[in-house]
């Protein structure tokens, strides 16, 4: 196993980004409200006679995944109850000044990347440096040119903002994660719906991680060389795309492939099924992670089982329940990355791991 693993404390991050937005914006002339957690966005700024919709992401790649751009812009949108209010998203990543254009032009929302926001910060030296050190810590790697700050655009910022004019109305949001939570929840447990469970799951993570810079090649029901084993679906990392959690899981764990095996039963899985899962991992064959979708969970042997492969072959078999699956599908509707779940799991895996 690499010495690098995926650092728990990451977590803390997304609070750490939030706060540090809303004192930026406060340092700049803006009075800021938290709405009601009811709200679809982080903060309510006011700066003249503009008032702005604020929304806050943390993204640890430094070029954003567009589809959970897209779907953070829908979200924020679909929050707009007052034609005169500005809509802001706030991202960590880095976004082209054309790609910012067709998406005001789509959307009507202004997005301040990181450059906008180190721009901001650029005149409070505490506050920069936070930033900067928040940056370097959820991408892992030093900031590139990519993030050096032109101040001379500091001043059209603000102004831009408040000068800004859209006739983009809000629009219903789709919640497709929300439908698809729904329809996995619908299921009966057991054997009769086993198959269905097994098609919506790979559904699922179609939607949550099918998107080029994730997963692919999506092979179902892949047969051993021997002919002797069959596992439900088989996926290849893309780990050309620097700062995803894909690609930080094939550095540390020495893997190329990911298999999802799915289980729909009326109880918890028991150790057996850890070990038969276990007997499909081979790190030789660049295929050492492994995610059980398990309706219900899995029993404390079952558990036990899991870390055992951990230590003794270095297998990471992870054990996803029915609702860290909707919980994924939640964040991922919201335009956050759902890969915050797995990224808990193997955490509390390692983080609570004995000799």
């Amino acid at each position: 196993m690499a010495k690098r693993i995926m650092d728990f404390e990451q977590f803390s991050l997304y609070a750490d980004f939030e706060k540090i937005v809303g004192i930026i914006l406060e340092r700049n002339g803006f009075r800021i409200e938290e709405p009601s957690k009811a709200a679809g966005y982080d903060y309510l700024a006011v700066i003249e006679n503009t008032f702005a919709y604020v929304e806050v992401k943390l993204y640890k790649s430094k070029l954003p995944k567009l589809d959970l751009l897209r779907k953070a812009c829908d979200r924020l949108l679909s929050q707009r109850d007052n034609q005169n209010a500005k809509l802001i998203l706030v991202i960590s990543s880095y976004v082209t000044p054309s790609l910012k254009q067709e998406i005001f032009d789509d959307s009507g929302i202004i997005i301040w990347d990181a450059r906008i926001l180190l721009a901001l910060a650029f005149d409070f030296s505490t506050i920069y440096y936070d930033l900067q050190s928040i940056l370097v810590r959820a991408f892992d790697a030093p900031l590139d040119d990519t993030f050096v700050v032109d101040n001379g655009v500091k001043s059209e910022i603000i102004s831009s903002l408040i000068s800004s004019r859209t006739s983009v109305r809000s629009v219903p949001v789709i919640n497709i994660g929300a439908n698809l939570c729904s329809e996995l929840h619908k299921l009966k447990p057991g054997r009769a719906d086993a198959a269905n469970f097994e098609n919506k799951c790979i559904e699922i993570l179609k939607y949550l991680f099918k998107n080029n810079t994730d997963l692919t090649l999506w092979e179902p029901q892949p047969i051993t060389d021997d002919g002797l084993h069959r596992f439900d679906l088989l996926c290849r990392i893309i780990s050309i795309h620097q700062n995803t959690f894909w690609a930080e899981l094939a550095h540390d764990f020495h893997t190329r492939y990911v298999l999802f095996e799915f289980k729909n039963y009326t109880d918890e899985i028991k150790q057996g099924q850890i070990y038969t899962t276990e007997k499909y991992l081979f790190l030789t064959a660049l295929r050492s992670v492994s995610f059980i979708i398990a309706r219900n969970g899995a029993d404390e042997n079952a558990v036990k089982a899991a870390k055992g492969a951990l230590k003794e072959a270095g297998k990471l078999i992870v054990i996803l329940t029915a609702t860290d699956v909707c919980d994924m599908l939640n964040l991922k509707d919201k335009g956050d990355e759902p890969a915050v779940v797995l990224r808990k799991k193997i955490d509390d895996m390692l983080v609570a791991l004995t000799r």
